[in-house]
C-alpha cells in the first residue's frame, strides 16, 4: 500500500524543486511531504492535506508533514487547531529547517516577520524558510525569492502577476501580469494556477477563456471544489444577456401572480430563509410580503399593469441582481367606479440561491405627477 501511494505521488507530481533540504522524514515520506509544501505555497490546501496525510501513512513521525497539517489549520484560538497540532509535535525530532518552521508557526502574527528573517539568515539556502519572509504587502519580496530560488518560484510568480495586475509595481500592466501567471503554471500544474489565469482573463473581459480555465481548476477534484463559485460567476458573466432576459421575465411572472392573487405561482419565487420586504407605491411603511398577503379583499380592480424599460445590474459575483423598471396601467375603484391612471417606478432585488433565483426585496414609488396604489 505504501509503495502504491508513493508511485501515485511520483506519477502525478511535476519536477518541482525541493522545498525542505533536510527533514525528519524517511526518504519516501520526505518526497511526498515536500509535494505537500509545494501545494501549500500554491494555496492548494486540500491537496496539501492529502499529501501530508499520505506521508504520515508511510512515516508517522514525518515532521514536515505534521507541520504542513498545522500550517493549513486555523490559528484562531476559539476554534482553530493550529496551536494544538504544533504542541503535539516532538520538536526534538525535527530537523533544523523543521524546527525553524515550527518556531515561526508558534510565533504571534506580530512576531512572525522577525522570526522568518532570523530563520532565513541562519538557513539562507532553504527555499521554505526564505519563502516565509515573503509577504503580500511587499510584492518585491516575491521578486527577490524568485530570483534566488527560480525552481521554487511558481507561487511567487503567481503573486507577482497579481502585483502587476493591481498596480503594486507601479502602473497596471496586464501583459506582464499574464506573462508571470503563465510562468507560474509552467512550474506548477495545479488548480490554483488555472484559477489565477482564469481571473487574469476575466479582467481582460474574456469570460469564455476564464470559464474554460476555471473548469480545469474544478476538474482536479470536483466535489466541494473551492473553484466552483468562480466558474459559476464566469458562466453567468458570459451569458449575462440571456440571464437578464430571464430575470426580467421572472419579475413579470412574479407581478402577474400578485395581480392574480395566485400564491401557488408566487411561491416559486420565495425562499424559506429569505424574508421578502416590500414598499408599495402609496409610500406606506415597508412590510413583509408572504402567503398572508394573498386572499384578502381589494378596493380596486386592475385593468392592466405593464412593466417596461427594465434594466438589470449585478453584484460582482453575479449572485445578486437589482432590477429597475417603470410600471404603467390603470385601476378602477370598486365602489366609486373611478378610474385611476397608474404610473410608478420600481426596483427589485433577486438573489441566486441553491434553489435558483429568489425574490428578496421590492420597492415602488409614484412617478412625478403620477399615481400609485391607494392608501388602503
Amino acid at each position: 500500500m505504501k509503495k502504491i501511494l508513493l508511485l501515485l505521488v511520483l506519477s502525478t507530481s511535476i519536477s518541482s524543486a525541493q522545498w525542505v533540504q533536510k527533514t525528519s522524514c524517511d526518504k519516501n515520506a520526505a518526497i511526498i511531504s515536500d509535494q505537500a509544501v509545494e501545494a501549500l505555497t500554491n494555496l492548494e490546501y486540500t491537496m496539501a492535506l492529502g499529501m501530508a496525510k499520505a506521508a504520515l501513512l508511510i512515516d508517522s513521525d514525518c515532521g514536515c508533514a505534521q507541520l504542513t497539517l498545522a500550517a493549513i489549520s486555523s490559528p484562531y484560538p476559539k476554534w482553530g487547531s493550529q496551536k494544538s497540532k504544533l504542541a503535539a509535535i516532538d520538536v526534538s525530532k525535527l530537523s533544523e529547517e523543521e524546527q525553524t518552521w515550527h518556531t515561526y508557526l508558534m510565533a504571534s502574527s506580530e512576531d512572525r516577520d522577525a522570526v522568518a528573517k532570523i530563520g532565513a539568515s541562519k538557513l539562507p539556502n532553504s527555499p521554505l524558510i526564505n519563502y516565509l519572509t515573503t509577504k503580500s504587502k511587499d510584492m518585491n519580496s516575491f521578486k527577490s525569492f524568485a530570483e534566488k530560488f527560480p525552481k521554487n518560484a511558481a507561487s511567487s510568480y503567481n503573486m507577482m502577476s497579481y502585483g502587476y495586475l493591481n498596480g503594486a509595481f507601479g502602473e497596471t500592466n496586464k501583459e506582464i501580469a499574464m506573462k508571470y501567471v503563465k510562468q507560474a503554471q509552467q512550474l506548477h500544474d495545479g488548480p490554483n494556477s488555472y484559477d489565477s489565469m482564469a481571473e487574469h482573463y476575466a479582467t481582460l473581459g474574456d469570460y469564455e477563456k476564464a470559464l474554460e480555465l476555471e473548469l480545469k481548476a474544478v476538474d482536479f477534484a470536483t466535489f466541494g471544489s473551492t473553484y466552483w463559485r468562480s466558474a459559476q460567476t464566469y458562466r453567468a458573466k458570459l451569458n449575462q444577456a440571456q440571464l437578464s432576459e430571464k430575470l426580467m421575465q421572472t419579475q413579470r411572472e412574479l407581478q402577474a401572480a400578485i395581480m392574480a392573487d395566485d400564491y401557488t405561482t408566487y411561491s416559486k419565487f420565495e425562499h424559506p430563509d429569505i424574508v421578502h420586504k416590500t414598499g408599495d407605491s402609496n409610500l406606506n411603511p415597508f412590510y413583509v410580503f408572504d402567503k398572508s398577503s394573498f386572499g384578502g379583499s381589494e378596493a380596486v380592480v386592475w385593468n392592466n399593469l405593464d412593466l417596461n424599460d427594465m434594466e438589470v445590474s449585478y453584484a460582482p459575483d453575479m449572485r445578486t441582481a437589482v432590477l429597475t423598471f417603470y410600471g404603467s396601467g390603470s385601476y378602477v375603484f370598486k365602489e366609486s367606479k373611478e378610474k385611476v391612471m397608474y404610473s410608478t417606478r420600481g426596483s427589485a432585488v433577486w438573489v441566486n440561491t441553491a434553489m435558483g433565483w429568489k425574490i428578496m426585496h421590492t420597492s415602488w414609488a409614484p412617478n412625478k405627477d403620477g399615481n400609485g396604489i391607494p392608501q388602503s
